[in-house]
């Protein structure tokens, strides 16, 4: 694994309950992390490395869903349901539709992952192919703004109601875009209590960790606009569209 060369000490400014997580998705062992001792579902790993403290690595023998299948530490998933399971989860209306869902999913390539070293921020010591952040509305605001800041880039969140392990770290990190979701949405995370409701999920690859990173650096968190209320941002809002007006007219 390449060695950590990003500063992520901007990342202490959010004070966040539940510490960011670097993911490294690896085809060899690492070395110096130890394996994870128990087994969970993809959705759960980033829990346990908030409540851990610890970095750890795993392999499919440590995943018991379909975690494994969406990272290709499996090949297939056996004999198909004819798109039955989540009618008989009765979360799908027919067979059909459960179907067209799994079109959307995205996996990894077969035999590409075997081994996924992850860690909390403060812990980490390599290069992430992936930062997941666990924040608030107001937080997630901040770290999306700075993909904006610079780029002029779309907030863009894609999830399928179940599979939802697939948009937080497999898509971003095939598709090179940050992913966005909010937890309660998803079937299998939900039903397995993975988080409260409400809190925003965001996945960095590694090719926008840089960008946000600096911007976070660069730029004014606290938007005093904000805070004036209703009727004071309206004037506040008016008053600069007038002076840039007035700017246009004498340049």
């Amino acid at each position: 694994m390449r060695p950590l060369q990003t500063d992520f000490s901007v990342y202490k400014g959010f004070n966040f309950e539940r510490p960011p997580v670097g993911f490294k998705f690896l085809f060899h062992k690492p070395e110096g992390i130890e394996q994870l001792d128990k087994q969970l579902a993809l959705c759960e790993m980033l829990k346990e490395a908030h409540q851990s403290g610890a970095p750890f690595y795993f392999t499919k023998e440590n995943e018991n869903c379909f975690g494994k299948s969406f990272l290709g530490m499996v090949s297939g998933g056996g004999p198909s349901d004819g798109g039955m399971l989540g009618v008989k989860f009765e979360i799908i209306q027919e067979p059909h539709a459960n179907i067209r869902l799994r079109r959307f999913v995205y996996n990894m390539e077969p035999g590409a992952v075997n081994y996924v070293a992850v860690s909390p921020l403060d812990k980490l010591t390599f290069e992430p192919d992936l930062l997941i952040i666990t924040a608030s509305p107001g937080q997630a605001e901040i770290v999306l703004r700075a993909m904006t800041y610079s780029t002029g880039e779309m907030f863009e969140s894609k999830a399928t109601l179940v599979g939802g392990c697939s948009w937080l770290y497999v898509y971003p990190h095939i598709s090179g875009k940050v992913n966005y979701t909010v937890t309660g949405l998803a079937y299998g995370m939900k039903g397995r209590q993975v988080f409260p409701e409400g809190l925003m999920l965001i996945s960095i690859p590694s090719s926008w960790i840089p960008t946000i990173t600096r911007n976070l650096n660069e730029m004014k968190w606290d938007i005093p606009a904000y805070r004036l209320g209703r009727e004071k941002f309206i004037e506040y809002e008016q008053g600069v569209r007038k002076a840039l007006a007035e700017e246009s007219q004498n340049p």
